[in-house]
């Protein structure tokens, strides 16, 4: 893929709708079905990694789209229809606990698949193979189930480092465009939702370790907002020995 085209059919970016913008990259419609997610700063190796992942994760059965290239700052993947999680939790917020605890078997699903011999960045011990941005906005609805996006971060190490690392994000995040009727009971639907997601899980001192590191990780995160990474100063105070 050269810079500024898709493939090999030339268009450039310019030329491409876009219909989606996170913190970190920008989607655009790329026709056929296909997205194109460029990061706007990425190295090469990591996008390969990430589509290399991805490609294991669905050989073996994971919700992941298919992905058809990825070069440079791009992945080239298969459209998803549907909301994300978290639009269906903006519009339905008495279902909290429930999405939380759909979100909870998914992160088991995908910690199931065995990694092999796969190539991928060692976050702790352990061999599972790891998200961790594992949140509702990274959940597409889509008519055949939910779907995971965004394997940026993905890794090798222990299940419940994943889990403890999505527990965080979604106590500490501020979610964009919050529906205004929703705003004075944003914690109320925080808390359920995280505790949907949380219930079976023992916290104990193995898993106050991972919250410690993922609690560092994110305050180092660039793209954290002043007020998220205060509220993990706080999470982490909580549920550590800090």
């Amino acid at each position: 893929m050269r810079d500024g085209t898709l493939c090999s059919r030339w268009y450039l970016v310019t030329d491409l709708p876009l219909i989606g913008r996170g913190r970190t990259a920008d989607v655009f419609d790329a026709g056929n079905g296909r997205v194109l997610r460029r990061y706007r700063s990425a190295r090469a190796d990591s996008v390969e990694r990430e589509a290399l992942a991805m490609r294991h994760l669905r050989e073996h059965g994971a919700p992941v789209p298919e992905v058809f290239s990825a070069a440079g700052t791009d992945i080239v993947m298969e459209r998803l229809e549907g909301p994300t999680m978290l639009e269906v939790l903006k519009t339905t917020p008495w279902r909290a606990a429930s999405i939380g605890r759909q979100l909870n078997a998914i992160h088991t699903r995908v910690h199931s698949i065995v990694a092999g011999d796969i190539d991928l960045p060692r976050f702790s011990d352990g061999d599972a193979i790891l998200h961790l941005d594992l949140h509702p906005d990274n959940v597409i609805i889509t008519p055949d189930g939910p779907m995971i996006i965004d394997w940026s971060n993905v890794a090798l190490g222990d299940p419940l480092a994943d889990v403890m690392n999505t527990w965080m994000l979604m106590v500490t995040s501020s979610p964009d465009s919050v529906p205004l009727m929703l705003r004075p009971v944003i914690r109320r639907i925080r808390r359920s939702l995280s505790d949907g997601f949380i219930d079976g899980t023992t916290i104990d001192d193995h898993a106050r370790r991972w919250i410690g590191r993922v609690c560092d990780q994110r305050l180092l995160d660039p793209n954290a907002r002043d007020d998220e990474k205060a509220r993990v100063l706080d999470f982490a105070a909580c549920h550590t020995n800090r």
